[in-house]
Parts: structure tokens; sequence; C-alpha cells
């Protein structure tokens, strides 16, 4: 749910943001996007080399997930925290690139089912995660535009996407990955 609520507000409010706030022209979002973006799927093969690499070279299931999980968290939370602060419009751009590698990097997480139910119960960890991961993804857009619309300010909802990094970054080095769940 943490993940999905950083990346589906980002998604639904961030071309906004940088309209509203950074005043940014169509096209300057448009190249935006790509850049914050585009970061991301950089970041999403990095995280799975890097996955990849440390397992074959004995890492533990545990350490791997947690600290890639973590530093991505929290690469997250410090980057959201970053935009919050930052006035500088091609700032914000940079953070929230490094936010999207990170978020990305934690593609991770699509390999979770498989490794905490096996072979037998991958599809029913991996449907409840989506779940939640869709409930975040209807509520987020909705949450934000009531907090934006409220305050007239976009910072209430940059911490809302703090907190679901807060929770992404949490719930990524509490899980036991070495642990099979008897589902």
């Amino acid at each position: 749910m943490g993940f999905n609520g950083v990346f589906y507000g980002l998604l639904t409010w961030g071309p906004l943001y940088l309209s509203e706030t950074k005043g940014f022209a169509i096209g300057q979002i448009g190249w935006s996007t790509l850049v914050i973006f585009g970061a991301g799927f950089v970041g999403e093969l990095v995280g799975g080399w890097t996955s990849d690499w440390w397992k074959e070279r004995g890492g533990s299931a545990n350490l791997v997930m947690r600290t890639l999980l973590g530093v991505a968290g929290v690469a997250v939370v410090a980057g959201l925290l970053g935009v919050v602060l930052v006035p500088n419009p091609l700032a914000a751009v940079a953070l929230l690139s490094v936010v999207l590698f990170f978020l990305r990097w934690a593609g991770l997480y699509w390999s979770v089912p498989a490794i905490l139910a096996g072979r037998q119960d991958a599809g029913v960890v991996g449907g409840a995660m989506n779940l939640s991961g869709n409930i975040a993804g209807i509520v987020t857009p909705l949450a934000v535009g009531f907090i934006v619309g409220g305050t007239g300010s976009y910072t209430g909802g940059l911490l809302y996407f703090v907190g679901a990094g807060v929770l992404f970054l949490a719930a990524s080095v509490v899980l036991d990955y070495s642990r099979r769940l008897g589902v």
C-alpha cells in the first residue's frame, strides 16, 4: 500500500504539482515526467540486477531484501521531504527522479509472493498484495485531491506521500523474507 500510495500519487498529481507550484508549461511537464519516470525504469532494472547479483554471492533473502528495500524506502522518504522543502523547479524534478528511481527499485516486491508463500500459494499472496496496493491507488488520488482542494497547497499532499513512503519503508524492513507463510 505504501509503495502504491507514492506511485499513484506522483502519477496522478505530479504533473499538476509541477504546473501549479513550479510554473511548468505543458512541454516542460512532458519532458520532466519523462525524466522522472525514466529514472524509475532504470531504478527497476538496477534493483533487480543488484538483488540477483547479491543473492548469487550468498546473500540471504532477509539481508538482501531488507537492505535493498530499506535503502529504497529511506531514499523515497528523504527525496519526498526534499521536494517539500526545495523551491527550485529543477531541484524538485531531480528529487522526484531520485524518488522514482528508488521507488521502482522496489519492483523487487514482485518476488515477495514466491519468497513468502512458495509456488503453491504465491497467487493468493500476490493477489492480497495487489488488492491492498490498488486500494491505495484508488484512495490516494482522492485523498490528495481533498487535501489540495481544502488547503489550496500541495504541501499536505506531499506529506501524504511522505507518510505512504514511511509505510513502504516500515513494511519492507519488518517482513521476514526467510520464513514461509502458511496460507
